[in-house]
């Protein structure tokens, strides 16, 4: 069995790069190693950059030899959700209608990442356009839940939560529009963060819905998240959606014992209304082992009463249904026949949104923005768990949840779309498993906007806690 140095903390591996002890070559045969063992049943990667990845693994090594180091992302290896544009690369959006496209440029955050030393190694298989939640992709293949392969991985940034959470890369670049970033990370026991909207550039993506798309990163620690948002955060002149608002040192900020270790500045606050209304007793039970170790760890808990929570549904749906139509209008006037079925689908619903509907999702937006980011100035943060359930099963198209009888993609971004809405930071970290078939189970950390230091504060001192990085490796 190949070795899984991929799968430990970029602290960790960047560390051993830095002192010579581990050289970004010996890290990326490591990763070709396990994407060329694991990949053919994971579908976690649409295409393998094989012999670039181990150029730049040389140039980098020769670059550390030389005294040249840049800091933890040097000679780490990196992947990006395929609709993340890289220079060379095929860029798919795990579509048949972009089969053949090859960028010309770098996103933002891909050019960042290699400016800091990362490798790119390659794309992940993503649902088609972005545009789902399940990750079962009728052109690529769908990816597979690397702790049960008969169970969904989640999406749409399914292939990437598969490639870090199977250690077959430290960290992957991917989008979060409806809950993207946050429910395959959620399902496949990863770490994955979604920053405020306007935090990190969208440049160089392909969008799925402008008003709600994020760019984050999934990785296997709240260290490794914050390391990465280092880097890939900014104003960015090539997105105008990007704010000029300072870029904290999240690294330092996390590693502060008094903040991260004892959790003495630290208060949490549970909304009561609406993400409890319908839990697996499996993610409920795992959810208040959650609560009382954060107790434990002199961290104070409350109870909160949050208003508005009847429009998150409406603040979310027109917006991203009617900005997807849009987008794909001119595709889906001439090669409909090419989408898969329940893309094609939700892109015609969108097609039936009206503009009254679009202008009130916009106005529902901004008050359900206000509510929380009132409650969030008597509290750090916020949590709740990150989905409803554990990972359904591939012929799963209903669920019923305490006698509510729900369809998969609606369960699954029950929790997460308030904050593409609202474009509060969100991280989701793994927090347990099912007694029933022991899939993991997350938990949503929220911020106020652009002090993702505070959900990244707690979410490493709950993983310290909680010896996250060993527990959630599964066994393949």
């Amino acid at each position: 069995m190949t070795s899984l140095i991929a799968a430990t903390s970029i602290k960790t591996i960047s560390d051993r790069i830095k002192n010579g002890d581990l050289s970004p070559l010996e890290l990326v045969e490591n990763c070709l190693e396990r994407i060329n063992i694991f990949n053919p049943s994971l579908d976690a990667f649409i295409t393998i950059l094989e012999e670039r990845a181990r150029q730049d693994a040389k140039i980098a090594e020769k670059q550390i030899k030389q005294g040249l180091y840049i800091g933890p992302l040097h000679g780490i290896p990196f992947s990006i959700k395929d609709v993340i544009y890289a220079e060379g690369v095929k860029c798919t959006a795990g579509s048949k209608i972009m089969s053949d496209y090859f960028s010309n440029i770098d996103a933002t955050s891909v050019s960042k990442m290699k400016k800091a030393g990362a490798i790119l190694i390659g794309t992940n298989n993503t649902h088609e356009f972005a545009c789902g939640i399940t990750n079962v992709n009728p052109h690529y293949g769908s990816s597979r839940n690397p702790w049960n392969t008969s169970k969904l991985s989640g999406g749409s940034s399914g292939g990437s939560a598969v490639s870090v959470a199977a250690g077959m890369v430290p960290v992957s670049l991917a989008t979060d529009t409806s809950g993207s970033i946050r429910v395959p990370s959620s399902l496949c026991g990863v770490v994955g963060l979604k920053p405020t909207y306007g935090r990190v550039s969208k440049y160089g993506i392909v969008d799925l819905a402008p008003s709600l798309d994020h760019v984050g990163c999934i990785t296997r620690s709240a260290w490794d998240a914050a390391a990465v948002l280092k880097i890939i955060a900014g104003q960015d002149h090539l997105d105008l959606t990007t704010e000029n608002k300072k870029v904290a040192d999240y690294v330092r900020i996390v590693e502060d014992d008094e903040a991260a270790t004892t959790g003495k500045k630290i208060s949490v606050g549970i909304p009561k209304e609406y993400f409890f209304d319908y839990l697996q007793p499996e993610v409920y039970r795992a959810f208040l082992d959650f609560i009382e170790t954060i107790k434990s760890m002199d961290i104070s808990v409350f109870d909160i009463n949050i208003g508005e929570t009847d429009k998150i549904y409406e603040s979310w749906r027109p917006l991203r249904l009617g900005e997807s139509a849009e987008i794909h209008l001119k595709w889906l006037q001439t090669r409909s026949e090419d989408y898969g079925e329940d893309v094609r689908r939700m892109l015609m619903q969108g097609t039936e949104v009206s503009a009254v509907d679009y202008i009130r999702a916009h106005k529902f937006r901004k008050e359900l923005r206000n509510e929380f980011v009132r409650v969030l100035k008597n509290f750090d943060v916020l949590v709740m768990p990150t989905t409803p359930l554990t990972a359904p099963g591939f012929d799963e198209q209903m669920v019923d949840i305490g006698g509510k009888t729900l369809q998969i993609y609606q369960a699954l971004s029950r929790h997460t779309i308030a904050f593409d809405s609202t474009g509060l930071p969100a991280i989701s970290i793994p927090i347990g498993f099912s007694s029933k078939d022991s899939m993991p189970v997350g938990a949503q950390i929220i911020g106020p906007p652009f002090r993702e230091e505070k959900i990244l504060s707690l979410a490493y001192a709950y993983e310290r806690v909680n010896d996250s990085l060993i527990k959630f490796t599964p066994s393949l």
